[in-house]
């Protein structure tokens, strides 16, 4: 596919659908809106807006992955009788 300035501009188009290590949540999350954008906008082929849907998928359910993890994280740190907010506890 060559970047022609069509709808596919500035989403990462891969043969596989996962995403790379070291990609942050945001950057996940903004080239899902570009996804999301392309196909809302109906510019795209039928082949073009198949792409876009899995990479679409992928990139929610990377997302998910991550939320989970922190949520998870974060009832640990709680769950010990450890205020949920850090700054709600008697600092000294």
């Amino acid at each position: 596919m060559s970047d022609n300035g069509g709808p596919l501009n500035g989403v990462s188009i891969m043969l596989q659908d996962d995403v790379p290590e070291g990609t942050t949540f945001e950057d996940a999350m903004t080239e899902l809106e570009r996804c999301v954008d392309a196909l809302e906008a109906g510019e795209v082929g039928l082949e073009e807006a198949l792409v876009l849907f899995r990479r679409g998928a992928a990139l929610e359910a990377w997302c998910a992955t991550r939320l989970d993890a922190i949520s998870a994280s974060i009832e640990e740190l709680t769950a010990d009788g450890a205020p949920a907010d850090p700054f709600d506890g008697d600092a000294g």
